[in-house]
């Protein structure tokens, strides 16, 4: 899919992380207690630290963390809100939608239309192309995409394929009507044939929980992968070679094509920001697709780990937080990952407001604990409507 947007404009990004960072050298046991390894194993995997998400704080928490330091920036724009899109695989329930519970926790109108939408790491840019598309059509003066991830359990530490690389974060970006905007082109695409090569197989329609609960053992047993590490059906599997091979394989080409076909003169683009999947994939596609380095950013997931959906949009931040806006600079954004999917913007940036990114505190209230949670919905399922 090739498309090119007019009249629609990105205005502003924020983005937000957990204030709790765990380290390699805080998890020395899963390396047999060597620093040596440990260190070893931070020089394969680019960083040495990611942000995770607190008990009881969610992908939703952080992405109103991030609209509610937007707003504080920019008041006037919440009450011109015509449509939320919540981009993420980890909504706070199956249904309601939860784009829904953050219309009201944000103070939205409630002439604003919300729906979420699952999508990994190429969610930021499906999400700037659904939102711009709902602005250039018209239809919405202004769309509020609050793009990002934290996974319902911990991942289990001994995995050390999953866990020392992904981080969690939440994002709020901004896209309102603007005649006089340059348009925003897109190209996006699938390879569902390779849907299973980042997957939580368990605990939905196609492998449903069992009424009977002893029957759901399995569902929480570890299964001991072909790798050497532990998986678990109700947790996210990764075929770590395979979207490797997947990843150099289509997205260099990917990014030729869709810089030939728009146009665009890769000497004249002053960014190139992709998904932060690690230092090492991302070196990769610019040497493949002839990128410079020196304009293809990686710190952001060397600080916080690879936020997934949110990785773009924090890079975003970290670039160009400290000077508050992006000035007049264009810019190509590329997402790639989970389903298999890919979708790439190319952006000529006209003083979007960017902020640092903000570090979120533990929530302060017991009530949000997964105990307290469930404490509280099994008395509203017994008609206790104020239970506390």
């Amino acid at each position: 899919m090739f498309a090119q947007l007019h009249g629609a404009r990105i205005a502003a990004i924020h983005t937000a992380v957990p204030q709790q960072e765990i380290r390699i050298e805080d998890e020395l046991e899963y390396y047999g207690g060597s620093l040596k390894k440990a260190e070893r194993a931070k020089s394969m995997i680019g960083t040495d630290r990611r942000r995770v998400a607190f008990p009881g704080q969610t992908a939703s928490d952080l992405c109103q963390a991030a609209a509610t330091d937007m707003f504080a920036a920019h008041p006037e724009e919440k009450q011109r809100v015509d449509a939320l899109i919540f981009v993420t695989q980890s909504p706070d329930f199956d249904q309601p939608a939860t784009a829904c519970a953050l219309q009201h926790r944000l103070g939205l109108p409630q002439s604003c239309a919300t729906f979420d939408v699952n999508q990994g790491c190429a969610g930021f840019v499906y999400g700037l192309w659904l939102a711009g598309t709902m602005v250039a059509s018209g239809s919405c003066g202004s769309v509020l995409l609050l793009v990002g991830d934290a996974p319902y359990r911990p991942r289990d530490p001994r995995n050390r394929i999953m866990a020392p690389i992904f981080g969690d974060a939440g994002s709020a970006t901004l896209i309102t009507r603007d005649v006089d905007a340059a348009p925003l082109i897109f190209s996006i695409g699938t390879d569902g044939a390779g849907f299973a090569h980042i997957i939580q197989p368990g605990g939905r329609a196609r492998v449903p929980f069992s009424e009977k609960f002893e029957n759901n053992r399995a569902f929480f047993e570890d299964i001991q992968g072909a790798d050497g590490y532990p998986w678990r059906l109700c947790d996210t599997y990764m075929d770590g070679a395979a979207v490797f091979n997947f990843t150099l394989r289509v997205i260099p080409e990917h990014i030729r094509e869709f810089l030939a076909r728009s146009g665009a003169d890769p000497a004249t683009i002053d960014y190139f920001v992709l998904h932060q999947a690690n230092r090492q994939i991302i070196s990769e596609i610019a040497r493949k697709a002839g990128l410079p380095l020196e304009k293809t950013p990686s710190e952001t997931f060397s600080r916080y780990g690879n936020l997934s959906s949110a990785s773009i949009p924090a890079s975003l931040c970290d670039l160009f937080g400290q000077d508050g806006s992006t000035g007049k600079r264009k810019i190509m954004l590329c997402g790639y990952g989970i389903g298999l999917t890919w979708a790439s913007c190319l952006w000529e940036a006209a003083n979007c407001a960017c902020a640092p990114v903000l570090s979120v505190p533990a929530p302060d209230s017991e009530s949000a604990s997964p105990e307290a949670q469930v404490r509280f919905w099994c008395k509203y399922l017994q008609g206790e409507r104020d239970a506390t």
